[in-house]
């Protein structure tokens, strides 16, 4: 089985072994096809390369042996085995070992030797498709190194099959075999450049049947990532439609309506999907528990009172709030009963009035109230009223003291916003 998630340092060290593959797999084609005369800085990074294939080949085997007990068939022991014995090839320094024996254009037998690196492509992409957890950028990326590395490779095939013309500078010859790559891979064929040899013939029909079957994979694959990320989008919109149907259907006042779509769009705004809680609803109650805390967390964080907190202390705001819901025009708090809570404004309006029943303030989504009772034993001085349908959380005193011994951060926000509230009074 995969692993759900990669640590940091094992993530750097993939993004070296991903640069050093990507660069192998472009250059190692390129000097067989062209038998480039040997460099100075082939040979370095030739060094540097099998240097980390080696550390990274040794990470692997101790990983291994740490899992020795681990059932394996004797298939797949023959398959390790021959993996592992490619594997020790690539690492091998083919083209230093052609510089110290004088060799300035390499040897034709180490050059075949090196192209066995690229078989850490293969293992590259197999170990990303085995974590259980990758994340749509490192897909994509993953998708265009292997479209850009497939063209080079097939480019310099061609070449080598039908070798260029004589007195064509090396420039010249790789930008026509890519452009042939490309033309014939997306079924275009211009036809200015045709195979002249058998061979060359031959390798072009096996290339026309792979473009038309890889351009239906790419087409399938490009359509399912852009209809995988739109899915909820065409859900919300669904919703919407439906709404809008029923309204018109039962010819409902426009006021209601109006409610009606403004709390539809506050669902698909706050949260991924109206099935948030299907999502969840097959885990472990501890479980769901945990992740219902990191939804509470997307709310609380745009709140004033705890932009200064750390992410344990937001961790446990959330897991201590509970929601609340109001209609309009019920009240929420009233004058001169204790308080022993504050409420956060998940979605809706909350008028604050004052004894003579008039209205000195109007709250939105995002903000908050009460959060004086907190600090203070304190009686309410004004009445706060759903003026819409809302969504509240609410944080009992109890545990906002529990919390501040851990999270000092926490008293000092809610000190900060209660004091201002009272210079601008």
């Amino acid at each position: 089985m995969g692993k759900s998630k990669l640590t940091k340092p094992e993530i750097l060290w993939l993004g070296v072994i991903f640069w050093a593959v990507a660069f192998t797999a472009c250059e190692a084609p390129f000097s067989f096809t062209f038998e480039t005369r040997l460099q100075n800085w082939q040979v370095v990074s030739d060094a540097i390369i099998s240097l980390l294939f080696i550390v990274d080949l040794i990470y692997h085997i101790r990983q291994r042996a740490k899992e020795k007990n681990k059932d394996m068939t004797p298939g797949g022991r023959w398959t390790y085995r021959a993996l592992l014995f490619v594997d020790i090839l690539a690492c091998i320094p083919f083209d230093v070992i052609a510089y110290f024996a004088g060799v300035s254009h390499g040897v034709h037998f180490l050059k075949w030797l090196r192209l066995f690196r690229l078989v850490r492509i293969v293992k590259l992409f197999h170990f990303v498709n085995s974590l259980k957890i990758v994340p749509k950028f490192i897909k994509m990326q993953m998708f265009l190194f292997s479209a850009i590395i497939a063209v080079h490779g097939i480019a310099c095939l061609w070449i080598w099959v039908q070798p260029p013309e004589p007195g064509l500078d090396i420039t010249t010859a790789y930008i026509n075999g890519v452009y042939w790559v490309v033309t014939t891979l997306t079924t275009i064929g211009y036809g200015d450049i045709t195979p002249i040899t058998n061979g060359a013939k031959l390798f072009t029909m096996v290339i026309m049947i792979t473009g038309v079957i890889l351009y239906g994979v790419v087409i399938g694959n490009v359509t399912k990532m852009i209809t995988e990320a739109a899915r909820y989008k065409e859900q919300a919109n669904e919703k919407f439609n439906d709404l809008q149907l029923f309204m018109k259907h039962y010819n409902i006042p426009a006021r209601l309506q109006t409610t009606a779509f403004d709390y539809y769009n506050h669902l698909f705004t706050k949260r991924l999907s109206n099935n948030d809680q299907i999502i969840i609803g097959e885990l472990p109650q501890a479980l769901q528990a945990e992740l219902k805390t990191y939804m509470n967390m997307k709310l609380i964080k745009s709140v004033p009172i705890f932009k200064n907190c750390s992410l344990p202390c937001l961790k446990e705001v959330a897991s201590s709030l509970e929601q609340m819901n109001y209609s309009p025009g019920q009240n929420i708090i009233n004058i001169g009963e204790s308080g022993e809570e504050m409420f956060i404004i998940s979605h809706g309006v909350c008028e604050v009035l004052i004894s003579d029943g008039n209205i000195v303030a109007t709250l939105h989504d995002g903000q908050c109230f009460g959060e004086n009772a907190l600090i203070e034993k304190t009686t309410r001085n004004a009445n706060v009223r759903a003026q819409s349908y809302c969504d509240l959380f609410k944080l009992q005193k109890d545990d906002f003291l529990r919390i501040i011994e851990s999270y000092p951060e926490l008293l000092t926000g809610i000190e900060e916003i209660t004091r201002r509230r009272k210079t601008d009074r």
